[in-house]
């Protein structure tokens, strides 16, 4: 399986206040299974103004022509030190070579 190198995520925030970030995984073609991509370093999470996004730059493996997705998972910013429970959003499905090397996921509450 081939892998997509220098590859670009880049998560929007699109809801109505700040976001913790707290997972990323995408579906690895050749092990049929979700891969924790870590990158949010030793504090485990990035936060996201409102409106604001962050941009990565990963070397994903496994992924080769197979269809593949993101699944990320987050917590809106409730008040003070207070967060919502998790909530997980899926980018829309891309095929390798993918789309170049980018995606960008925007993240909304669920309606």
């Amino acid at each position: 399986m081939a892998d997509a190198k220098d590859f670009t995520i880049t998560l929007a925030n699109g809801t109505r206040g700040e976001i913790k970030v707290e997972e990323i995984r995408y579906h690895d073609g050749a092990k049929a299974k979700w891969e924790e991509e870590r990158m949010f370093g030793v504090d485990g999470h990035q936060k996201i103004e409102q409106g604001r996004s962050v941009s990565f730059r990963r070397n994903l493996e496994g992924i080769g022509n197979a269809t593949t997705r993101f699944r990320v998972l987050f917590r809106t910013h409730i008040g003070g030190t207070k967060w919502s429970e998790t909530i997980g959003t899926l980018s829309e499905e891309i095929t390798a070579p993918l789309r170049n090397g980018a995606i960008t996921i925007t993240l909304t509450e669920p309606e």
